[in-house]
């Protein structure tokens, strides 16, 4: 083959086999890894806000509830906090006015950053401020909760079980114990939202559908001195059982009105579990043999781990003995759940996802959560308070469980 002729076929050899060559010089750069999103960085501490009546009606059983969540902050944070990081309670005086309460609400919602969680104890505050949780997607832990609170569902939840269903508990309870005799009730409570709950329609269609006769139905104020006039209508009606839905000075009032008139032998007591404490005990005097449902645990229960942990925090702040009350318990309560749920939020979500719409999802799906044994509380999507109760007795200067945990009717 003459040179000439090849050198056309050589030229095309050496361009194929240059095609082939990758050309490294000519490759675009690889494009760098995306940026890792800045990790977020725990807090300090986590602001709980709480806004109770310090200075009001509810005083004095208020303050007994400030020291159980400060004597279980104090246990929280000594077994850690949130992941290392403590809580505080930033704590505001509502006076037990709903206005008040609108002005405090506003203060938390614009504290830098913002809570996720706020705690507003009173009932009546609850119900006015009970949009504006949602509205602001801020989640209110409520100690006693009502069903104008709690729903339509949204931002609040109760630790307690709502007074309605209690009253449901004890009238299974009432009609079990009575049969086969139909057991002859009535109702002596106070004339403001958080008495009334016992005389809404579900309530009374409940009784009747248990089996239970409501023979009266009867009301007094928060101030009235003497309720004589309502127990004997009471008595005229028939009835062999009473029962209130009424705290504080309520139960006492209706003890020694009875008590002072020769009637305690005429009826049998039942209270709603708030008011199954040994301040209510001693103002009634002794109020021997009154029943109850109650969804916390009584400080007679020293077998208890949650007890027993309540009570080398008391002695260890050198509380008054006159508070070891009932709502002393429920703080404890509350504040180990708000402990159990900012820690599965910090866990599922991050830091940056301690939000009120994020804990509000967490605490949707809190099942059987015991706080050491001293309750027993499961909350759903649609369910923002817990069912168990046990029923209790005061009996010789003591609160003692008459049943173990049972769950109560949810009276929709």
């Amino acid at each position: 083959m003459s040179l000439i002729r090849a050198k056309p076929l050589m030229i095309i050899l050496v361009m194929a086999i240059l095609v082939t060559i990758p050309c490294v010089s000519c490759a675009p750069e690889p494009a760098p890894p995306p940026e890792e999103p800045p990790t977020a960085v725990a807090p300090d501490k986590i602001i709980i806000p709480v806004a109770v009546d310090l200075s009001g009606p509810y005083s004095m059983q208020n303050q007994m509830v400030i020291d159980g969540l400060t004597d279980c902050l104090g246990y929280v944070n000594e077994m850690g906090g949130v992941k290392g990081v403590p809580l505080e309670f930033v704590i505001r005086d509502t006076a037990g006015k709903p206005d008040n309460a609108v002005t405090i609400f506003n203060e938390f919602v614009n504290m830098d950053p913002k809570p996720a969680l706020v705690s507003f104890l009173d009932t009546q505050v609850g119900v006015a401020l009970k949009d504006r949780f949602t509205e602001d997607q801020v989640v209110s832990i409520m100690g006693i909760g009502s069903t104008p609170a709690l729903y339509p569902a949204g931002y609040t939840f109760a630790i307690s079980t709502e007074n309605g269903d209690q009253f449901g508990l004890f009238c299974d309870w009432l009609v079990e114990k009575e049969a086969p005799k139909q057991p002859k009730l009535a109702i002596l409570t106070w004339d403001n939202v958080f008495g009334n709950v016992i005389l809404e329609q579900r309530c009374l269609d409940y009784a009747e559908s248990v089996g239970v006769d409501i023979v009266a139905k009867e009301v007094f104020n928060v101030t009235d001195v003497d309720v004589s006039a309502q127990l004997r209508r009471i008595k005229d009606a028939g009835a062999e059982w009473i029962y209130t839905n009424t705290v504080l000075i309520g139960p006492p009032r209706i003890a020694n009105d009875a008590a002072t008139h020769g009637m305690t032998d005429d009826f049998n007591f039942g209270v709603a579990g708030v008011a199954m404490n040994y301040a209510t005990m001693a103002l009634g005097g002794g109020m021997e043999g009154w029943v109850g449902p109650s969804p916390w645990v009584s400080w007679d229960e020293a077998d208890i781990q949650g007890v027993q942990v309540m009570d080398e925090q008391f002695q260890k702040n050198e509380r008054d003995p006159a508070d070891r009350q009932n709502v002393y318990i429920g703080s404890f309560i509350a504040s180990l759940l708000m402990k159990q749920a900012f820690t599965e939020v910090v866990e599922e979500f991050g830091w940056d996802g301690l939000t009120g719409a994020n804990l509000k999802q967490v605490l949707e799906n809190t099942k059987d959560f015991d706080a050491m044994g001293l309750t027993k509380i499961s909350f759903s999507k649609e369910l923002r308070h817990g069912l168990y109760c046990k029923m209790y007795e005061m009996s010789q200067g003591k609160i003692l469980p008459i049943t173990d945990w049972t769950k109560a009717p949810h009276l929709e």
